[in-house]
């Protein structure tokens, strides 16, 4: 009688254990087909396109991938440089080409585009020394060659016929009385009378109504509201070439020792371009009335980017060539160094002093000014081993076989290296390239760590 009991309730599991495999099979079945639904599939090309489950984008035929919850936590960058390595926050052994820093003196060139321009030292304002009336104007344009004592205008001025008056009356009513007529005579010598002069009229004794001014200078005159001086515009200073500039300015020679004169610019006349004064009219005592520019001796003016403005000053030779005249140099030395913030850039002006005398130097030329320098005792490594990551600069350390990033501070560039300031010694070895390091997966979107 046990023995049919335990018979029958075997029988009875052996019914029961196919519904209890089954309802396992639907559970487990449930959750995964809830996972299942959770998950969603877009096309990388078109994230328009969302789908419940795999497939293949209805407009591209692309394969959907999985998208990216967007509660999905973001990767945070560690403190340290090693999330820069392949694969990312770890390191690698590579056979890449290495390399050690050097330590020694780099000898740099610096290359300067710039013009020939006039020496504003040597620009000189004639003024009216007396009112009056410009009765004959002998000089018609810009840029016309005048010599030192050349005649360059005739005026009427009652003041200077009321003092030539004056000192006739005392020679003729007064002629002992040496301290006036001394002073009389000292009077036309202020209002810019000759002492030749002075003499001619004592000996006629017959004043004159029209006086003639002489130039007192010998170069290039101009009106005085004529800019004669071309500069080189900040951005211009990596440019080549240019145009002839001008010569034989007005049909006239050139002043003996003196350059051609300048080249068109928006703010110099050209040749036939007149003056503001006329004959006939009136002009007052102080009057700006022409300007005369010497060019007996110009400057190579050339633009500097700011970062060099250290390696140069005063004294510093510069070795100048001709754009237009292939094989000519000259060699000159910096005379000034200007820091000048225009048009929104920092760069520096240099200037060298350029003889005109016995060459074809043209104002308004395009040169090239060179020189080098020594940049001293420094450590230095290819720049392509040093990799600029925006805030800082990173080099690859070899460290036991393997490569580390490490935070370096760079300083100077010259002829394809860059300088290490800090973070590197002599006995370092480093990769040659910091670029075949770097992986691009890296720079994916990182979670700012305020810390």
């Amino acid at each position: 009688m046990r023995k049919n009991w335990r018979n029958k309730l075997i029988g009875l599991l052996i019914l029961l254990l196919p519904f209890f495999f089954s309802a396992c099979k639907d559970k487990h079945g449930a959750g995964t087909e809830a996972a299942v639904h959770a998950m969603e599939y877009t096309c990388p090309m078109h994230p328009q396109i969302v789908q419940d489950k795999p497939g293949s984008c209805p407009i591209c035929g692309m394969d959907l991938v999985a998208k990216q919850p967007a509660d999905a936590p973001a990767t945070v960058v560690p403190t340290d440089l090693n999330y820069l390595l392949q694969p990312a926050n770890q390191t690698v052994i590579s056979s890449i080409q290495t390399t050690h820093p050097v330590q020694e003196q780099v000898e740099n060139e610096i290359t300067m585009n710039g013009v020939v321009t006039y020496n504003t030292r040597r620009q000189y304002i004639i003024p009216v020394r007396f009112g009056g009336r410009i009765e004959k104007l002998y000089v018609k344009f810009n840029y016309q060659p005048v010599r030192k004592g050349q005649r360059l205008y005739d005026i009427y001025s009652p003041e200077l016929v009321t003092a030539q008056k004056e000192l006739l009356y005392l020679l003729q009513n007064d002629p002992g009385n040496s301290a006036l007529i001394s002073g009389s005579r000292q009077k036309l010598r202020l209002l810019g009378v000759t002492e030749a002069q002075i003499k001619q009229l004592a000996r006629t004794g017959r004043e004159s109504y029209t006086f003639p001014v002489f130039s007192p200078y010998t170069g290039y005159v101009l009106d005085p509201a004529v800019n004669a001086a071309p500069t080189v515009a900040p951005s211009a200073a990596a440019s080549a070439g240019g145009g002839d500039g001008m010569s034989g300015m007005g049909g006239g020679a050139a002043p003996a020792g003196g350059a051609a004169p300048g080249a068109s610019t928006p703010s110099a006349p050209g040749q036939g371009g007149g003056f503001a004064i006329r004959e006939g009219m009136y002009v007052t005592t102080g009057q700006a009335l022409l300007k005369v520019v010497d060019a007996s001796q110009v400057w190579a003016q050339f633009n500097v980017a700011s970062n060099l403005v250290n390696q140069l000053r005063k004294g510093t030779p510069v070795t100048i060539t001709f754009n237009q005249l292939p094989g000519k140099t000259l060699q000159s030395t910096v005379n000034l160094v200007e820091p000048v913030f225009e048009a929104n850039e920092n760069f520096a002006r240099v200037r060298a002093s350029l003889p005109a005398q016995g060459n074809s130097a043209l104002i308004g030329q395009v040169i090239t000014g060179k020189t080098s320098y020594s940049t001293g005792s420094a450590l230095w490594v290819p720049k392509e081993a040093v990799l600029d990551i925006g805030t800082q600069s990173v080099a690859f350390l070899k460290v036991n076989g393997v490569f580390k990033p490490v935070s370096v501070q760079v300083g100077q560039r010259a002829d394809g290296r860059v300088e290490v300031v800090q973070g590197l010694t002599a006995q370092d070895v480093i990769a040659a390239n910091a670029q075949f390091l770097v992986d691009s997966e890296s720079f994916i979107r990182v979670e700012e760590n305020n810390q």
